[in-house]
């Protein structure tokens, strides 16, 4: 029995930039910004993405089912050239006219004139009042994170995200006791001993003779009495 055959929606497929008027494929930048007179145009994965400054064909302004990818600027048949963008975002409320940021609840409350913008964790998020770069008003397939208003670099202006490149901080051990006489405690889970900088069990008690200003130390495979 042949294998099932992929759909349109499994298949996705490749969104360019053109120039609206003529389809002639543009920078991503300019569909990025919205700026006038541009617009994102679908191709099919079987289809030829025209390099950037060469026309658009056989594609939709309409934006069809399934998931999207992009493509170089060379451009090449779809299916080989695609590139599949997942990486997580910051979400910042900005004017759609001059890209300055402003409160989320411009955006929260969908004012006219107000949109999500959406930059890439490893870029940088402008404070309110500052104009956004390099973002997108497109929104990801990626998770979008939201904002502190002092803006700065993505991955740490960013709420509530956690780097997975980051690393783990280790958990500092708490100390316990470990062994009592006479309901007082004399030995912890922390080193508190130390020979030739080498941390050692210890063990009030005397070795011959008792002193209160001797301690009990194992070095080299034995106890040792030091004083």
């Amino acid at each position: 029995m042949p294998p099932p055959q992929e759909t349109a929606e499994e298949k996705g497929f490749v969104e360019i930039c053109v120039v609206k008027k003529t389809r002639v494929r543009a920078d991503y930048r300019a569909c990025d910004d919205a700026e006038p007179g541009y617009s994102w145009y679908f191709l099919a994965m079987d289809a030829r993405v025209p390099a950037t400054g060469s026309k658009a064909k056989k594609g939709s302004f309409k934006k069809p089912a399934g998931g999207w990818y992009r493509a170089p600027a060379k451009g090449g048949l779809a299916s080989d050239v695609r590139t599949e963008d997942v990486e997580d975002r910051v979400e910042v409320c900005v004017s759609q006219r001059t890209r300055i940021r402003v409160s989320d609840i411009r955006c929260d409350d969908d004012e006219k004139g107000y949109a999500w913008y959406y930059i890439r964790i490893d870029g940088y998020v402008p404070a309110v009042g500052k104009k956004g770069e390099e973002g997108s008003f497109r929104a990801p397939y990626s998770d979008a994170y939201r904002a502190r208003r002092k803006g700065g670099d993505a991955v740490e202006a960013a709420i509530d995200y956690e780097d997975p490149d980051a690393p783990e901080e280790e958990e500092e051990e708490e100390e316990y006791c470990t062994t009592t006489i006479n309901d007082e405690c004399v030995e912890t889970n922390r080193c508190t001993e130390t020979v030739n900088s080498i941390c050692t069990k210890t063990e009030d008690g005397p070795l011959g003779s008792f002193s209160n200003r001797c301690r009990n130390v194992f070095a080299n495979k034995r106890w040792t009495q030091r004083c």
